[in-house]
């Protein structure tokens, strides 16, 4: 992503709907499968907001490839966070029980190979913990500012998973309940031509405190159902036994 893009992330993510309530929901997941105090890896850890509450229960790193990102992480006192790619950095042959791309493969054009390049970081029963957008059909133009190279549906996304040669534990849809307002605005906005920047702009604190405890109230589901549709899509797998 361009800087700017980084900026407006650490601007935003401290008051904002989505950041806030997407943050306590896969807290919560990460929970549900990672015992306390296990060895995590955030790959594209971003500004460190979810590292920054990831940190006091597990033994937390981050990567990302951009020094911007990177340096956000360190302002946050997330010293643990080092620049690099998945594969060019070794962690002194560490491995770790959690490996998360939290909605970064819908950046990368070859996202089999990222897939493949963290196995060999997951200890004996680690798991991969994905975030993605979901369905095509709500593409708009916060993906193309944001340069996103594809969304997915459960099937596609098992498909890219089982290829990768992981076995998928869970896997749901999520931001369920905001699902058909967040529909409609993208389908009204694509057929009208309407091209906002990112989803990230503000909204009034009502609106916002609204959104917030709609999409937060999803915690109470995940991970014990599976929802039928969502804007995005979350996945926990593990590498099958060789």
């Amino acid at each position: 992503m361009e800087k700017v893009l980084y900026d407006e992330m650490r601007e935003s993510e401290t008051e904002h709907w989505w950041f806030q309530a997407r943050r306590e929901i896969l807290l919560q997941v990460i929970k549900s499968f990672v015992p306390k105090g296990a060895s995590v890896l955030d790959v594209g850890c971003g500004t460190g907001f979810i590292l920054e509450k990831l940190q006091h229960d597990y033994d937390a790193h981050g990567l990302d490839h951009a020094e911007v990102a990177v340096n956000y992480c360190h302002e946050r006192g997330l010293t643990f966070v080092k620049q690099g790619l998945l594969g060019e950095e070794t962690f002194n042959n560490k491995k770790f029980h959690l490996i998360s791309f939290l909605d970064v493969i819908k950046h990368i054009e070859d996202d089999l190979a990222v897939l493949l390049a963290a196995k060999p970081y997951l200890s004996e029963n680690g798991v991969v913990m994905i975030t993605v957008p979901a369905f095509e059909f709500l593409w708009s133009a916060h993906d193309e500012i944001h340069h996103h190279k594809r969304r997915y549906t459960k099937e596609t996304l098992t498909e890219l998973l089982q290829k990768a040669g992981y076995t998928v534990r869970y896997i749901s849809y999520f931001n369920t309940l905001l699902f058909p307002m967040i529909a409609l605005v993208r389908v009204i906005g694509n057929l009208t031509g309407r091209r906002n920047a990112s989803d990230a702009k503000p909204q009034s604190k009502f609106v916002n405190e609204m959104l917030y405890r709609v999409f937060e109230s999803e915690r109470n589901l995940l991970p014990n159902v599976s929802l039928p549709f969502g804007v995005s899509l979350l996945a926990v797998a593990e590498a099958k036994k060789s």
